[in-house]
Formats: structure tokens, sequence, C-alpha cells
């Protein structure tokens, strides 16, 4: 019989230790911005670009930002949102008015409320001035380019300024000079050869007063250029010779287009004397722009009969003022433009008046008619010629310059002086409603800055307000004395001279 043997196991288990649960801490945030290159400068809108340089945790991250006035505490914008991205790219609105900002930025981690990181950067802004570096077309004629106008224009409207003016075929050609539009950037827009329409015009036809208005009310400037004629009498610089000014040459540039035009000749009078002048305006108050050949002396106008029809006429008297220093803008209110003149009693080269009206008086012809204004407080000179050590009123521009709602006077005067550099003054006539008042030292002045004769007008720290500035500047003389460039700021109690701002051009 065999032997049974019973075996008894017990089961017995090896406990297994899980692997320790490794914490992989969350990467402290880091971030950049396209702003850490010191104190930014900005016009308008602040681009900001802020780019995370650690790994996004899978909640993403807060980017707040908050951008304050720097002086006042004040809170323009502010953003907070939640993205699963490194970046963000922005444009924060608001940095209009002239000053210091303080931008601040946070970005945080949503999976860990105290893994953030923080920076504020400092901004600026800093106005552009609107002036054009006359560097760029040493050549043109920037007498005319500013002279009657009020700020910046744009013919083509592609948001460049740009300029109306001429030039001569060169300095000893008798040649007529050549009518050009160029833009604040250099560009070459449009060019009118007289010789190129009528070769057998006479010659010496080198100077070109312009204007413009839309005579066939088609959305663009149409131009009228009056070709001032010089002749010798006698032998051209011969002793004993002299120059005259008989009779002249016009034509208009209508428009068929943006920068399209077609030359039509007006009238060409080499022998008749004209008064050289040329102003397009709504003479006859029918609602159409009409062209004025001469002055409202002699009242010989074109007529817009509309579709780029015109009839030639005397416009009929008596004439609404003695016709002066001119300029053009909506004095009312209305829309409409309004033309201004401001009369004062001019002297000859004997320092005689001439004539007996010794008047200071602004004329506003709008719609409605003819409204004259006083201008008082001060003798106000203007000369013919410009001898000796003398100061004459030479341009005028008109801005609300006390915040009350109507436009008041500036005249823009050059004092003269032998052997130096002539000065240049601003002055200012407050609108009393019946009356423009004379306000001295309202307008700052420096005589060690650059001067002008036109003053012109545009809000430039974007306050809501205008301000004052020279539209030319030569960058090549910055540096030198009387070359300085500034602006005024309307503070509301006086333009104020600033010397913070950027030449974009």
């Amino acid at each position: 019989m065999g032997i049974l043997y019973l075996i008894a196991c017990k089961k017995s288990e090896v406990v297994v230790t899980p692997p320790p649960v490794v914490v992989v801490p969350e990467e402290a945030v880091k971030f950049s911005t396209n702003l850490d290159t010191g104190t930014y400068y900005v016009s308008d809108t602040l681009p900001l670009v802020i780019t995370v340089s650690t790994k996004v945790p899978p909640a993403g991250f807060i980017y707040s930002i908050n951008t304050t006035w720097t002086d006042s505490s004040k809170q323009i914008f502010k953003l907070d949102t939640t993205l699963s991205v490194a970046s963000l790219s922005l444009n924060i609105p608001g940095h209009k008015r002239m000053g210091n900002y303080s931008v601040q930025v946070n970005v945080t981690s949503k999976s860990t409320s105290t893994n953030t990181s923080a920076k504020s950067i400092a901004v600026v802004n800093i106005p552009i001035l609107p002036a054009v570096n006359t560097d760029l077309f040493p050549d043109l004629n920037w007498n005319d380019h500013a002279a009657g106008k009020n700020t910046i224009y744009d013919f083509n409207q592609d948001g460049v300024p740009d300029i109306i003016s001429y030039r001569r075929v060169s300095e000893k050609s008798p040649l007529p000079s050549i009518f050009e539009i160029k833009d604040y950037l250099g560009n070459n827009l449009y060019s009118f050869n007289l010789k190129d329409f009528k070769p057998a015009v006479r010659d010496s036809l080198q100077h070109i007063i312009i204007d413009y208005r839309d005579l066939n009310n088609d959305g663009y400037g149409d131009f009228g250029l009056s070709y001032m004629g010089e002749w010798w009498t006698g032998q051209n610089g011969a002793p004993g010779s002299t120059v005259k000014f008989i009779g002249n040459y016009i034509c208009l540039l209508l428009s068929k287009g943006k920068l399209q035009y077609q030359p039509v000749e007006v009238l060409d009078e080499p022998n008749k004397p004209l008064s050289f002048n040329l102003t397009m305006f709504d003479w006859d108050l029918d609602g159409k722009d009409d062209v004025l050949l001469s002055d409202l002396d002699h009242g010989d106008y074109l007529k817009n009969l509309g579709d780029n029809k015109f009839q030639r006429g005397t416009l009929p008297k008596p004439k609404f003022f003695n016709q002066a220093i001119g300029n053009k803008l909506d004095f009312d209110g209305d829309g409409k433009i309004d033309m201004i003149n401001f009369y004062v009693n001019q002297l000859d080269e004997n320092n005689r008046y001439n004539s007996t009206d010794m008047s200071q008086t602004l004329s506003v012809l709008s719609k409605t008619g003819v409204k004259n204004y006083p201008v008082v407080g001060k003798t106000i000179k203007k000369y013919v010629y410009f001898l000796g050590e003398i100061e004459s009123a030479e341009r005028i521009n008109m801005v609300d310059g006390d915040g009350d709602g109507d436009l008041d006077l500036i005249v823009g005067s050059a004092q003269s002086k032998v052997g130096a550099p002539w000065d240049y003054i601003q002055e200012y006539y407050e609108n009393t409603g019946s009356q423009f008042e004379y306000r001295p030292n309202y307008i700052e002045k420096d005589n060690t800055l650059i001067g002008e004769l036109q003053v012109w007008v545009y809000d430039i720290d974007k306050d809501g307000d205008l301000d004052l500035f020279y539209p030319t500047y030569r960058k090549s003389t910055l540096s030198n004395p009387k070359g300085a460039v500034f602006w005024w700021e309307n503070t509301k109690k006086g333009f104020k001279i600033n010397k913070k701002f950027r030449l974009k051009y």
C-alpha cells in the first residue's frame, strides 16, 4: 500500500510599492512685448504685441492690460481675457491726446493664480507736425503753396497732403513757369507746361497766380492759372531800362477725374493792362463758383453757367469791399466757404497812402451778402515794397482761439531788417461779435525760431481745438539759427509755443 503525502501550501503575496508621484512644477510665466525698448512714442492707437516664452498651461493664460494717464491715473483702456495661446496682438485705442501714459501688462496662469508676471511700460504721445520739408523740391515757389490757405489739403484724396505751386524752367529762362502738384512724400502728381498746351504763347510769363475751387461740381478741385506777363522797356539789363507788367494770360484746368484736367484758355491779352489777380468764388451769389479775372475794381469775371460753360461779364456796382488781404473759409459755420477780406490802407515806396480810407475792416462775403467788422486796438500797416526796417501785414487766417464758438482773426506780418534776417509775427484779434479787438501777446513770440508769413490751423495734439503751425520747414537747416521748428498749442487763454512733436515728412 502506498503512502499518501499531504503537503500544505500557504500563498504569500509580495507587497509592491507604487512608484512615487512626481509633481512637475508649472513653468514660471515669462513674456516680452514689442514695447520693451524704453519709452515708446505713439499716435492715436498703441500697437501692442505680447509674446509668452513659457509653455501654455492646459487652462491657458489670463492676459490683463490696463492703460492710464500718468498725470491723473485716469484709466482709458482695460482688458482681461483668457486665451490658450502664447501671444496676443491688439491695437489699444484712446491714446489721442498729447501726454504720458502707463501701460500695465499682466500675464497669469489660469491653472495657478500665483504664477503671474507683470511689467509697466512708459508711453508718450508726441504729435506729428503736418509740415512739409521744402528740401524735397528746392525749385518750387513755396510762398504760393502756403499763401491764402488754412490747413493741409489733399487733391488726389490718398491721405497724403499735397502741394500746389509752380517752378521756373530755369532761373535764366524766359519760358513760362510750370504748374505742378506734388505731395509731402516727394511724389510728382501732376504737371502742366503752358508751352505744351499752346506752343506759340509768348515767353516771359514767369509767375503764376493760382487758385482752386470745384467749378464743375464733380468732387475734384479745378484750377485757375493767371500768368503774369513781364516786359522790358528799353534793353534788358541796360542802365535806365525798367520792367513793366502788361497784360496776362489765364487758363482753367477743369477736372476730368482724379488728377486729370482739361486746359481751357479764357484770356490772352498781352497789351491790355489788367490787374494781376485771379480769385475763384461765387461772386454773383447764384450757388456756383465763378472766376474773378482781375479784382473787384474792374469786376471782370467769368460767370459759371454750369457744365463747364463760362460767360465773360462784369460784376455789378457797388463792389463788395476794397480788395486787400484775402482768405477763404467757413466763417458762419453753414458748411459753405465764405470770402474773407482784410482791408488796411497800403503805403507805397514813398510812405504815401494809396487812398484816404484809413479804416481797418474785415469783410465777410457769404451767400447772404457782405458783413463788415472793424479791426481795432492796433494801427496795422501794409507796404507795397519792403524798403528799410518796416512791419507789413501780409496774410490772415481765422481760428476759434478762445473756445467761445466764433472765429477770431490772426494777422501775419513781416518785420524787415537791413542786413539781417527778417522776423515774423502772428497777432490775435478777438471776435466780440461786432468787431475784432487786438489781444497783445495772445500768440507767443520767439524770434530765435523759424518764421513765416502764413500760419495754418490744425488740431495737432488732438484735444478737440485747433492749434497753429507753420506749414513749411527746411530739414537741412533745423539746427541752424532761425531754423528750429515748433507749433503753438491752443490753451484757450493763448497760443503757447510747443517744441514737442515729430516730423513725418
